[in-house]
């Protein structure tokens, strides 16, 4: 746990060897903390109790009698068989992600679902026969069961019982999902490099259609816009026909594809030069994309992910080049202003956009958003306890109680708020906790000093879920397939960044 620590300052005239005592005891404590909330270090416990629990038990026994009838049989007890259907269940897991960004999934949620499912069910079917992929029970798992236990929770709770099983669902197929992706991933570096390449690449494909739309001047979808306002920018939307759910889907891709990118120096091959090139020029067209969707949410998520970046690097020096510090403060300030300038004499209609973020109610949209989450506070005030049910259906139902007239919604706008509607505080705070686990797996990655690929993996996902929970606290996209899914990668494979990756 030491390399985790900053070192502590030498004592000095002003100081004293007090101030330097109390400073190193802060650091230990706070690489305590960020140690216990990863939980990396209590997985076997945890796997342990799983294993030993009268609940979980009879399912382990079910499954182990079937494996070992199963494997009397000479091709299984080779485990050749099962080792090529798992192979096979990644392929599907590289399909899912690859039909994310496809025009006919952007509204058939059921073909989703069904390659998600199907890819587990492979898995599992592969891992009885014999495959040699298995899944440690991770100590973060208890936090992701406890969300789903208050989701259950909530919909037996729910006055809106059928609509709130229906949202039940859903939340059930992304849980499996996540633990299909931590089987599929867990331990493999390759394998979560494939699923976000592809994942990548998909996005660079949608990013390309979307330019394309930006050229031509493709026609406004966004019809719900201020009519006040005199904006004449042109908002893509590419293959997913909404340009705040196509920003929800790039945004995270962003900080990964430029991490990835360079990953790429410390690869020792001929090919890391062209790898770096391409991989730049991807995040370059992926961020364009996201810039010209005219998603607000998506311009306060590139903020937050430019400075998640910022932040990280500082801390970087901080610890190894001091004297780097300030010159690289100097540097980011000036690439802010240079911002700041090239938005206001290059493109002002993206800039009213901008502003318009903190124009208050004078805005249309963000006094929507207001009356929205004033609403839905008191439907939180008032089913605190276990939520109204999961899902929009249930929502809508109870929101007709609450909303004021005329301003009927689909959910929350606001990520943690939709939450705490949904399954009350006992699914906010696993959620909550999810969330501080995912980055604390991030930290400890980050600072491991014998990886370099792996801190710069760490940084790239944890921005991208500072993207993904910014552009949430004001937008409704969080929970379409096209976002959630990639939310549950970037979650496993975070969660996965602290453990051995070979």
């Amino acid at each position: 746990m030491n390399q985790f620590n900053s070192p502590a300052p030498a004592p000095d005239a002003n100081n004293g060897p007090g101030a330097a005592l109390k400073s190193s005891g802060l650091a230990a404590s706070l690489a305590a903390a960020v140690a216990f909330a990863s939980l990396a270090g209590y997985d076997r416990g945890f796997q342990g109790a799983i294993e030993g629990s009268a609940l979980a038990r009879p399912f382990f026994a079910i499954f182990e009698i079937l494996k070992t009838t199963l494997a009397k049989i000479e091709l299984v007890r080779q485990g050749r068989l099962g080792s090529i259907i798992q192979n096979a269940s990644y392929l599907l897991l590289l399909l899912l992600f690859a039909c994310l960004g496809l025009p006919q999934f952007a509204s058939d949620k059921e073909g989703l679902a069904f390659i998600s499912l199907t890819a587990l069910i492979v898995f599992s079917a592969g891992r009885l026969l014999g495959g040699r992929s298995g899944r440690d029970w991770l100590a973060s798992d208890g936090l992701v069961l406890g969300y789903f236990g208050a989701n259950v929770i909530a919909a037996f709770a729910s006055h809106y019982l059928p609509e709130s099983f229906k949202g039940l669902s859903k939340v059930a197929v992304y849980i499996l999902t996540y633990f299909f992706l931590t089987a599929s991933l867990q331990g493999s570096r390759r394998k979560l490099g494939g699923a976000w390449v592809v994942t990548l690449l998909t996005g660079f494909a949608v990013s390309l259609y979307g330019l394309y739309q930006y050229k031509i001047g493709v026609a406004p979808l966004a019809t719900w816009e201020d009519p006040t306002v005199d904006s004449k920018e042109t908002r893509v939307f590419s293959t997913l026909g909404n340009p705040n759910l196509l920003a929800g889907y790039l945004i995270p891709m962003v900080p990964v594809a430029f991490s990835l990118s360079l990953c790429a120096f410390f690869i020792k091959s001929k090919m890391k030069w062209p790898a770096a090139f391409f991989g730049f020029a991807l995040t370059a067209v992926i961020a364009a994309a996201t810039w010209l969707t005219g998603s607000r949410g998506g311009y306060l998520s590139l903020a937050a992910m430019a400075g998640a970046f910022a932040l990280a690097a500082l801390a970087y020096l901080l610890r190894h080049k001091p004297k780097l510090v300030l010159p690289s403060l100097l540097g980011i300030l000036l690439l802010l202003v240079a911002g700041v300038a090239a938005v206001h004499f290059l493109a002002p209609s993206y800039e009213q956009r901008i502003t318009s973020i903190f124009a208050g109610s004078a805005h249309s949209s963000n006094a929507y958003r207001q009356y929205v989450w004033r609403a839905s506070l008191r439907m939180f005030e008032d089913n605190w306890w276990f939520g109204v049910g999961p899902g929009n259906t249930a929502f809508r139902l109870a929101y007709g109680l609450y909303m004021e007239s005329g301003f009927d919604a689909l959910g929350t706008y606001c990520v943690p708020l939709e939450v705490g509607v949904e399954c009350g505080i006992i699914g906010l705070f696993f959620f909550a906790a999810l969330i501080v686990n995912a980055f604390a797996c991030a930290h400890i990655a980050f600072w491991r000093a014998d990886d370099k690929v792996g801190t710069l993996l760490a940084i790239g996902l944890a921005a991208a879920l500072v993207g993904l929970m910014t552009q949430g606290m004001v937008d409704t996209v969080f929970y379409r397939p096209q976002v959630h899914f990639i939310f549950w990668l970037v979650i496993a494979s975070l969660l996965e960044l602290p453990r051995k990756l070979i």
